[in-house]
């Protein structure tokens, strides 16, 4: 889900729209903000955001943010509660994940085909922005390395275990893990969940 506010951007996802939420702010200021303290399960309080960067908005291009679904997590089964609601279907091929990624963009013009030379072949947001930027999201392959696929299982194991003692019931448990971050202004999460099988 998306929306724009001026030209602020605020990011949900359907599992975890309800704990918490990315921000582009036309500033250039960027956060994810934590969930709640009713539904944080890390240690200790519940910070007031698990990230925060800055990207440089008087710039042509800037890729703020992309989530990446590794293979592994994806779900085959009928949504048929979500088909008349807008929703864009995304198919991944075998073996490869799915990365949904934020442009902000300079420019005018058909930008499909570059888009799709550069991997992204799925536009699922292209409008114009008041400050005259362009929002775009697009989504593409991703193949993640096993050494990051290693890492992933081990969050998994730790929230596993940190959840063993729980007396709340819990239904399907998803994460957020920062995979990457760069000096431009790119933040990549890998959205999973908590139990394989979820």
């Amino acid at each position: 889900m998306w929306k724009t506010n001026t030209s602020d951007v605020y990011l949900v996802t359907r599992t975890l729209g309800g704990s918490m939420k990315a921000s582009l702010h036309a500033s250039g200021r960027c956060h994810v903000r934590a969930p709640n303290s009713q539904r944080w399960r890390g240690v200790g309080e519940a910070p007031q955001f698990l990230d925060s960067w800055n990207i440089d908005v008087t710039s042509n291009y800037q890729f703020p943010f992309a989530v990446v679904i590794p293979e592994q997590e994806l779900r085959n089964a009928e949504w048929a509660q979500y088909r008349d609601k807008g929703t864009t279907w995304i198919e991944a091929p075998r073996e490869k994940g799915i990365e949904v990624a934020i442009f902000l963009i300079r420019s005018d013009g058909n930008l499909l085909p570059s888009l799709k030379a550069a991997g992204w072949h799925t536009i699922i947001i292209d409008t114009a922005l008041p400050d005259g930027r362009r929002l775009l999201v697009a989504a593409g392959e991703s193949m993640i390395p096993a050494a990051k696929l290693a890492e992933l299982e081990q969050a998994r194991l730790g929230a596993q275990n940190a959840l063993a003692f729980s007396t709340e019931p819990h239904g399907n448990l998803r994460m957020l893990l920062l995979a990457g971050a760069n000096e431009e202004g790119t933040r990549k999460f890998v959205e999973a969940a908590v139990r394989p099988n979820e």
